[in-house]
């Protein structure tokens, strides 16, 4: 079954966590196969996910992410769940935002446990905000009585707990993948399927409602300063969310003091306000009235590009001076790395501190870019703002 309109907008983002190896693309392709049954697939019509191509998908130029995407309907909920192909793939996509993922489904092997890259990208999730993981435990064949379950659903409870994700919002499914997927039968009550019909459910009922980035506040980048008279300043922009309309009140935010305004005219991507020459520079923001604020000091989470992505093989050290690209600017910083931490080699990511030499807007969960040299050498994302 193929979509008659776009439905874009009301569609989740999930995606699929956990280590290389425990079962995420097995899942995927069962809960696809499952929801044919209950419910709509959207992707080209066809339920065997197995047999789609993986996509590279563009983070930046030079730098994307491997992956399989189906879109489906079920209980009336639209999602599109990612399930990328290794762990930096998981690793890019969360800290650059593309695509904007807002739930997840995290999957152990009951075999393996809970292993460091299956931690790190729950940690990751967890640092992005992710309102709702929903545990899958991937038995791979053992016996519900064998006490290698036990001990895993001991130590996801543990771990959800800890990152704040409770047993009343992400209860722990638990089923066997392979024989979910490998099923020839049709009855969703079956040993095989009820796992997937479960993990499902409760998808339905606890995965939040997709944020549509129209309806969030304005944010409206300076690109450009077009012209400047005695009262009145044209600029140019990309509006990243919200709206704006002709005689709505902003503030202008960034390098100094917060300028309050309103808007005169708009047409395109050019913007007029009331303001007073030289007020307004590139790399400010308008917004609404006291809503971001600007920041010079800030915690992220920065992946530092392979040779491929990028073409250098430089590295970040502790006290080091890397320009962040921000609003269409490059403003010098100083890095500190965190303790036992001496450097992060390209490929690698880590939670460093970050000063800015002039306060920019930002906000928990602001994408920026780092330079050094003027080439761009890492994606970041802010975790917390001083």
């Amino acid at each position: 079954m193929t979509e008659k309109k776009d439905n874009t907008h009301r569609r989740l983002p999930i995606c699929t966590l956990g280590a290389d190896e425990h079962g995420k693309t097995t899942l995927t392709a069962a809960i696809a196969k499952v929801v044919s049954r209950i419910g709509a697939i959207h992707t080209n019509g066809d339920s065997d996910f197995e047999a789609q191509p993986p996509i590279n998908h563009p983070i930046r130029e030079g730098v994307g992410i491997t992956y399989r995407r189906i879109a489906y309907e079920t209980s009336g909920k639209l999602y599109t769940q990612i399930d990328c192909e290794t762990h930096l793939d998981v690793v890019k996509m969360l800290i650059s935002g593309s695509p904007a993922i807002q739930g997840g489904i995290w999957v152990v092997n009951a075999v393996e446990g809970i292993t460091p890259d299956s931690q790190a990208q729950l940690h990751l999730a967890h640092q992005m905000h992710i309102p709702t993981v929903l545990p899958f435990l991937n038995t791979g064949g053992i016996s519900k009585d064998d006490e290698l379950l036990d001990i895993c659903l001991l130590e996801m409870r543990e771990l959800l707990s800890e990152y704040e994700w409770r047993e009343e919002t992400a209860p722990i499914t638990i089923g066997d993948a392979l024989k979910a997927l490998d099923y020839r039968g049709s009855s969703i009550t079956s040993a095989q399927w009820q796992p997937i019909v479960d993990l499902v459910f409760a998808m339905n009922r606890t995965m939040p409602a997709p944020v549509d980035t129209k309806h969030l506040p304005l944010i409206m980048p300076i690109r450009e300063i077009i012209e400047e008279t005695k009262d009145r300043v044209s600029v140019r922009g990309e509006i990243v969310q919200g709206q704006l309309a002709v005689g709505q009140a902003v503030d202008i935010v960034g390098k100094g003091d917060r300028i309050k305004t309103r808007v005169l005219s708009t047409k395109e991507n050019e913007v007029s306000v009331e303001s007073e020459p030289d007020w307004l520079s590139v790399g400010q923001v308008l917004c609404p009235p006291k809503t971001i604020k600007s920041h010079s000091e800030f915690t992220a989470l920065v992946y530092l590009l392979t040779h491929e992505e990028s073409g250098t093989h430089i590295p970040l050290i502790e006290n080091d001076r890397p320009d962040i690209y921000l609003w269409g600017i490059d403003m010098p910083a100083h890095l500190k790395l965190p303790s036992g931490l001496s450097l992060i080699t390209p490929g690698d990511y880590a939670h460093v501190t970050l000063t800015l030499d002039l306060p920019l807007a930002m906000e928990v969960g602001t994408r920026f870019e780092v330079k050094k040299m003027g080439s761009r050498i890492g994606l970041g994302v802010v975790t917390g703002v001083e």
